[in-house]
C-alpha cells in the first residue's frame, strides 16, 4: 500500500501527480511491514518531457498532432490511417520514406506523441545533429558510450531524417558504420519500437548498405509508406 504521510509536494515538473505529489517516487510497505521507496509511474512522463525539452522536440509535439493532420488527398488519409494504426497497435518499426514537405516528420511526430501518452519511455534524435556529434566523440569511449547507450536501450526511438546530409552528398562509410550500430543492437530486441523518416526508400537503402537496409525492411513490414513523388506542400 502507498504510504503518502507527511509528503509534501515536490518541484518536479512534467505532469502533476496525486500519487507521489511530484516527488517522483512513492512510499509502500512490504508484508512484514518494513517500508521502501519506489520510483513512481509517473517518472517516466517526467523523463520524456525532460528529453523532449533538451531535443527540442516539444513544440513539434504541439503542432505536429493527429488532428492538424490534412488529408487532402486519399494517400494522405492511407497514410494517417497507418500511422493511427502504428501507435494503436505498435509492433515493430514505423519507417516513412520520400521527399521533403510530405508530412514524414508530422505524422512521425504525432506517432512518438500517442506512445508517450501512454507511458512509453522515448528518445529523438535529428540525424544529422546526432551523427556530427557522434563522430566527435567517437575516439573517447566514454563520451561516446554515454551518447549511444541510452539510445540504444530506450524502449522508443524516434530517428528524424536518417542518413540526411548536407548539400545531397551521399552518406559516408562513417555514416552508415554509425546506422548500423544503431540500428542493429535496437533490431536484436524485438520489444523496442523504432520510428524513422527518411528522404531515402528501403530500396535506396538496401543499395547504400545491405545490413541496414535489411533490417529496416525486415522490421518495418505493414508499417512502411514510400511517398516518392507525391507534392511537397511546403512549396504551396
Amino acid at each position: 500500500m502507498i504510504d503518502a504521510l507527511n509528503a509534501e509536494p515536490g518541484t518536479l515538473t512534467g505532469c502533476d501527480c496525486p500519487e507521489c505529489l511530484n516527488r517522483g517516487y512513492v512510499w509502500r510497505r512490504r508484508e512484514s511491514g518494513e517500508r521502501y521507496q519506489q520510483e513512481c509511474a509517473c517518472m517516466v512522463k517526467r523523463r520524456n518531457a525532460r528529453y523532449l525539452r533538451e531535443s527540442g522536440l516539444q513544440d513539434m509535439l504541439q503542432r505536429c498532432t493527429f488532428e492538424r493532420w490534412q488529408a487532402r488527398e486519399p494517400w494522405q488519409r492511407s497514410l494517417l490511417e497507418l500511422a493511427k494504426r502504428y501507435a494503436e497497435h505498435p509492433d515493430g518499426w514505423l519507417y516513412l520514406a520520400g521527399q521533403p514537405g510530405t508530412g514524414k516528420t508530422h505524422l512521425c511526430t504525432a506517432v512518438c506523441g500517442a506512445l508517450m501518452e501512454r507511458g512509453m519511455p522515448c528518445r529523438y534524435l535529428l540525424w544529422r545533429d546526432f551523427a556530427a556529434q557522434a563522430k566527435a566523440c567517437v575516439n573517447d569511449a566514454e563520451a561516446y558510450g554515454a551518447l549511444m547507450r541510452p539510445l540504444k536501450a530506450v524502449r522508443v526511438l524516434y530517428v528524424d531524417d536518417l542518413l540526411k546530409t548536407g548539400r545531397g552528398a551521399e552518406p559516408t562509410a562513417a555514416d552508415l558504420n554509425l546506422a548500423f550500430e544503431l540500428l542493429n543492437a535496437r533490431y536484436n530486441d524485438a520489444r523496442k519500437l523504432t520510428i524513422l523518416s527518411s528522404e531515402l526508400t528501403i530500396n535506396r537503402v538496401l543499395d547504400l548498405d545491405e545490413g541496414v537496409g535489411s533490417r529496416i525492411f525486415q522490421r518495418s513490414k505493414g508499417s512502411y509508406a514510400d511517398l516518392t513523388g507525391k507534392r511537397n506542400y511546403r512549396l504551396s
